[in-house]
């Protein structure tokens, strides 16, 4: 078994040849194993359109009933489908069976716990991986396989909360990954104009990967607004717990504005509460959440570490600037739906254009996150650190350096050897020259 498939938040690899379905029933057994789901509980497994997802079900399946637990087989969902049923059947774990956004030749597996608490390296991923390694013992007594479906329950989740009605044109790119199959559903019970854009779930992408960060995998949808006068664009990645937003004109909006604008909407609507958001998010970001009588709370980048900081905080929402987007009344997890529904429906009330809603929001000027190959991340790190060492610092994840007109974020990849920058400043001008700094420092530090 290749243990380099076991990344920081969950498990990936190509299929077959780094994860193949012995891995896979390994895995399954480990799960069970490790304790983190008792023998005689129950595991909720859902899975993606892949073309290896059916045969890495029945394998790992296999792998947990095994070891002596109940699979509730929920069949071909979306990722937050799964953490939804998690909660809803009261299962003690729940395994989704995906890649997200990775090309068609990759598959994996993201583990929760019960309540769809993610397991991560620190809180039992690592375990999981050194049990797989061995050849697992059968339990005594093996579990059961069963199946559930949770669509309906999942369609009513949504229409008991949202009642949207919205004349304008939405474009909506699911790039043949999960989400087209169940957003018919939803869509039906509210009132808006959409257009739906490869919808069939599809594991060789066929039109393009379903990973709305690439550039290159908007271009159909931008075509489609240019097309559609005053029409916006929504584009899921292939597991729906991602979900982009494009503005009138085809420009991406950022994830981090984002979560200032729906933020600031949730805190008009509930009240006072805490809303958290990833260290490489704009200063606008705060700034936004205390005009609107919340409490920012800034967290480091991953899902697993923001799960845990909302339930902590009792937080009403978290974003990221990768268009990760949390609720409370989720589960505290991702759910690109509801995300979709609230944008909607900030328009619709609000009757004017995306483009309008986002511009108080882009104060400063912000780089996007752009990566650097290097292979000894600590030692450049060391030297950037040295090189700003006027600024205030911070190691919440990577390097944070503040100044009062500037600030960058430098962080290591989980899975790659690269470092990842995020610069922002008062001026474009400002911006270029700081930016151009850093690169000329990183650079030499490069392979």
């Amino acid at each position: 078994m290749d243990s380099g498939i076991f990344k920081a938040y969950d498990i990936r690899g190509v299929y077959p040849g780094q994860l193949d379905d012995r891995t896979a029933y390994r895995i399954g057994a480990a799960f069970v194993h490790s304790g983190i789901v008792p023998r005689g509980g129950k595991v909720a497994v859902g899975r993606d359109m892949r073309l290896s997802s059916d045969a890495l079900f029945t394998a790992l399946a296999h792998g947990i009933t095994a070891a002596g637990a109940d699979v509730v087989d929920i069949g071909r969902v979306t990722t937050p489908m799964l953490y939804f049923a998690v909660n809803v059947l009261s299962t003690d774990g729940g395994v989704m069976i995906t890649a997200s956004h990775n090309p068609a030749e990759y598959n994996g597996f993201k583990l929760v716990r019960a309540g769809a608490v993610p397991i991560s390296a620190d809180t039992g991923l690592t375990t999981v991986r050194d049990l797989a390694l061995h050849e697992p013992p059968d339990s005594e007594t093996r579990g059961q396989i069963r199946t559930e479906d949770v669509r309906p329950r999942y369609r009513e989740f949504f229409k008991a909360r949202f009642a949207v009605e919205f004349s304008r044109p939405v474009i909506i790119d699911t790039g043949n990954g999960m989400t087209g199959t169940i957003l018919p559903d939803i869509l039906a019970d509210q009132h808006i104009n959409y257009t739906g854009m490869y919808f069939e779930p599809d594991g060789r992408f066929p039109h393009h990967e379903a990973n709305p960060l690439k550039e290159e995998n908007l271009a159909d949808l931008r075509r489609a607004i240019a097309a559609t006068p005053g029409a916006i664009g929504v584009a899921f990645d292939g597991d729906g717990d991602r979900v982009a937003f494009l503005d009138e004109h085809g420009t991406l909006v950022r994830g981090d504005l984002l979560t200032a604008l729906v933020g600031a909407h949730l805190l008009d609507v509930r009240g006072p509460g805490t809303i958290i958001y990833d260290l490489r998010s704009s200063r606008v970001v705060a700034e936004v959440i205390r005009a609107h009588g919340g409490k920012p709370v800034k967290t480091r980048v991953g899902h697993s570490f923001i799960k845990a900081l909302m339930r902590k905080e009792k937080a009403i929402f978290a974003g990221e600037l990768s268009f990760h987007f949390y609720f409370s009344d989720f589960f505290y997890c991702e759910s690109g739906i509801s995300m979709l529904l609230l944008v909607v429906n900030l328009l619709a009330h609000a009757g004017t254009s995306l483009t309008e809603l986002i511009r108080p929001l882009t104060k400063y000027a912000h780089s996007g996150e752009i990566n650097f190959h290097v292979a000894d991340q600590d030692a450049a790190m060391a030297v950037v650190e040295k090189h700003f060492a006027a600024g205030k610092i911070s190691h919440l994840d990577g390097l944070s350096v503040d100044y009062p007109d500037w600030w960058f974020n430098l962080r290591p990849s989980n899975t790659e050897p690269l470092l990842r920058l995020n610069v922002e400043a008062v001026t474009t001008v400002m911006l270029n020259e700081k930016l151009a700094e850093l690169t000329g420092i990183l650079q030499t530090l490069s392979d």
